[in-house]
């Protein structure tokens, strides 16, 4: 890649600055609910069908899913993505994971040499690209689920495509087009020819393990939701499976037990709470859903370096 265009690509953003000074994710910046599905409208100009954004890097991004069409290039190190009921995937450079609206998946932290740019597409801009390569295969499909928003058949799929030049001289020149201005027509023609030369490697292309469980899904959507009154035992119950079964298949799927999401969840929001509230840590701790001061303590400790108080004084801006 040029080096003026991968300067420009991996230069710190005022939120990488942010976060690097101690800051966490501003959901608004990305969604207008309360579930995580980024917004189209907040990252995509009016006017325009198609944008590049840089990956932000220096925090886990949450699990979410989309209201367009993810298509992400790593330019250099990698991403680590934890989709439910699914092994975690590895997109090393050169790489392309393309991901449907219906998708979710969470994305580890980076570090400053994980450079990774997302293309962030309106699925109306795949209409010629789809016309131009059929939908007799898993690359047409993906494209069919984009163009009609339903629950999606193929919801993501892994080109590993590093050693094509090729390929990687066309994304080149697409993320030069696309920063500089380049009209409409340019960039769905390069799209329709990104998605021709993909077609000749598909056997460089993995896809999702179709076992994937919707059990998962209900689990994760529950500890984000539920976290402070959550009944593995109920949920459990619910599926007709035993706890451990359950949480057995969750850390299969994410690499996390079902006690370490929850845990992450609630220490995440009393993380907010200490810096946006009043109330007092015993509050915090019960609002979280701890029943036990000293284990909340010990847990908040563990995963922030510090003690609810200190976070507090060191965090609180009121």
């Amino acid at each position: 890649m040029e080096k003026h265009l991968l300067e420009r690509l991996s230069a710190l953003s005022e939120e990488e600055r942010q976060l690097l000074e101690g800051g966490e994710l501003i959901r608004s910046t990305y969604t207008q609910g309360s579930s995580f599905v980024v917004n189209g409208e907040k990252l995509l100009p009016p006017s325009q069908m198609i944008t590049v954004r840089p990956h932000t890097r220096f925090v886990d991004f949450p699990l979410h899913s989309h209201d367009y069409v993810e298509i992400l290039y790593m330019i250099s190190g990698e991403t680590v993505h934890e989709m439910p009921g699914q092994q975690p995937l590895v997109l090393h450079a050169g790489e392309l994971l393309m991901m449907n609206g219906q998708a979710a998946h969470a994305i580890r932290r980076c570090s400053r040499k994980d450079v990774g740019v997302n293309f962030i597409v309106r699925p109306a801009f795949f209409d010629e690209a789809l016309t131009a390569i059929g939908s007799s295969h898993a690359l047409g499909r993906f494209l069919i689920d984009a163009l009609k928003r339903g629950e999606s058949s193929v919801p993501f799929l892994h080109f590993q495509v590093s050693d094509v030049p090729a390929v990687q001289s066309l994304l080149e020149s697409m993320l030069s087009a696309i920063l500089d201005g380049a009209g409409q027509r340019i960039l769905k023609t390069s799209m329709t020819l990104l998605f021709l030369h993909l077609m000749a490697h598909t056997h460089q292309l993995s896809m999702p393990d179709r076992g994937a469980s919707a059990m998962v899904v209900a689990v994760l959507d529950e500890i984000q939701h539920r976290y402070a009154s959550i009944s593995f035992q109920n949920l459990a119950d619910s599926w007709h499976v035993s706890a451990a079964y359950l949480s057995q298949t969750v850390r299969r799927a994410t690499g996390l037990s079902c006690t370490q999401h929850l845990q992450q969840r609630r220490i995440a929001q009393a993380r907010r709470l200490l810096r946006d509230t009043d109330l007092s840590v015993a509050e915090i701790c019960a609002a979280v859903g701890y029943a036990n001061t000293g284990h909340f303590y010990h847990l908040f400790h563990e995963s922030c370096g510090m003690s609810p108080k200190e976070y507090r004084l060191v965090n609180s801006g009121r």
